[in-house]
């Protein structure tokens, strides 16, 4: 299970999470909405401490973090929770000069200290899982962006993480290369892969979501069951935003 508790991250002056607390239990799926410049991605970022946090708590599992103004986390404690998660960034984020069988084997290699023969098999099986079985010799040059997005995705699994972060995964894409990506995440969530989502995509949000958190100014607006964070919002706000969706 991840706890975040009063979670706090300023960028000088700009307040952007004002006090974020939430849950996530193993196996579900947490999706995060919200407005242009409301904190999303923020928020996941800190899941894996690319942001930081000025203030608050993050337990993951047995491990607890708690960030101050004062004190700053230990370079271990972050790389220690880093090799926990697995990140797909919106805009790939492939080494241009490795194939897509390079990409998946590196993080293995390099990180886990895997043997190359031990990672080429994983990456192979990730690889066909993905569907990109007859692409494994090509460069991200040779792929289109959806084919490059699963590449991404077979890399952030191949380090076995206990969670994997999506910011925006689709976001990049051409509008009718966005499905393929789709399946996969839905494969895996469906697998009881635990995934924290930062989308605009609000059915794929509704299909794939465990729980929803609609997110504005750096604070949690709604959260719930897809049902009734989209069908049943409480606030103003969020029924303004998503009238605007529709």
């Amino acid at each position: 299970m991840i706890e975040i508790l009063d979670l706090h991250k300023s960028y000088g002056p700009l307040a952007v999470l004002k006090g974020i607390d939430l849950k996530l239990e193993h196996g579900k799926v947490l999706v995060i909405i919200g407005p242009s410049g409301s904190g999303k991605t923020t928020l996941l970022r800190c899941f894996n401490l690319l942001e930081v946090p000025d203030r608050g708590c993050i337990v993951f599992g047995d491990t607890k973090l708690n960030f101050t103004d004062t004190k700053k986390v230990s370079e271990h404690n972050v790389l220690a929770l880093r090799k926990r998660t697995g990140m797909v960034f919106q805009s790939y984020n492939l080494f241009p000069h490795m194939t897509a069988l390079g990409n998946v084997m590196e993080g293995q290699v390099t990180v886990q200290k895997r043997s190359k023969g031990d990672a080429r098999k994983r990456a192979l099986a990730l690889l066909d899982k993905v569907g990109l079985a007859e692409k494994t010799d090509f460069y991200p040059h040779q792929l289109s962006g959806g084919q490059q997005q699963r590449v991404a995705i077979a890399r952030a699994m191949a380090v076995d993480p206990e969670v994997l972060l999506f910011d925006e995964p689709t976001s990049a894409l051409d509008p009718e290369l966005v499905g393929e990506v789709l399946k996969v995440i839905k494969q895996l969530a469906a697998e009881g892969m635990t995934m924290v989502i930062v989308t605009h995509e609000m059915k794929f949000a509704a299909d794939v979501a465990d729980k929803i958190i609609l997110m504005d100014d750096g604070l949690i607006l709604e959260r719930g069951t897809p049902e009734d964070v989209l069908e049943h919002p409480k606030s103003t706000r969020a029924l303004q935003f998503l009238n605007r969706l529709k």
